[in-house]
């Protein structure tokens, strides 16, 4: 018989809580195309919030992740790192385009040359490609410790690509 050992009380914080622990500016789309919702997923490491991830849904199917990411600091027992690759391998199994028994999609060749938009500007990345759908990383300004990873289906790449850097407040 299953017993349920879940401490009671959990409370899940919003998402404006989440982006106000967080404390910097959250890479996102810069304008969600309409009937597009997003949930604010969030990963600790040794107590430490590293990655945010905004889950974008269509009709409730996956489309785009779209992911702020900065380093733990030294000292932490458990580091944290995501890159393009892994996120893809993600986003493919959690959307249902992989066998759940594959654990890693092969690439379908080596990464392109690409751009993403941040704030209407080009920036360079290098797209990786696995099962139709696409993944890249983009280094954040100088005031801004780490980088996002946007990964999506290769019918959405050029609406997840146009991102901004959202305050807290945004949330």
């Amino acid at each position: 018989m299953f017993h349920d050992t879940r401490p009671r009380g959990i409370r899940i914080p919003s998402h404006r809580e989440t982006a106000e622990e967080w404390g910097e500016q959250v890479a996102a789309l810069r304008a969600a195309p309409p009937g597009w919702s997003f949930l604010l997923g969030r990963l600790s490491s040794d107590g430490f919030l590293c990655h945010l991830d905004l889950n974008y849904h269509l009709d409730g199917e996956p489309v785009a992740v779209v992911q702020t990411s900065r380093p733990v600091p030294a000292g932490h027992r458990v580091g944290s790192l995501t890159t393009p690759q892994s996120q893809l391998a993600t986003f493919l199994a959690t959307s249902g385009r992989l066998d759940p028994r594959t654990h890693l999609a092969p690439p379908d060749g080596p990464p392109t040359p690409g751009q993403v938009l941040l704030h209407g500007v080009p920036v360079p990345v290098e797209v990786h490609h696995s099962q139709g759908c696409r993944s890249a990383l983009i280094p954040l300004p100088p005031s801004q410790r780490g980088y996002a990873i946007v990964t999506a289906g290769a019918a959405h790449w050029a609406t997840a690509t146009d991102l901004a850097l959202r305050p807290p407040a945004a949330f």
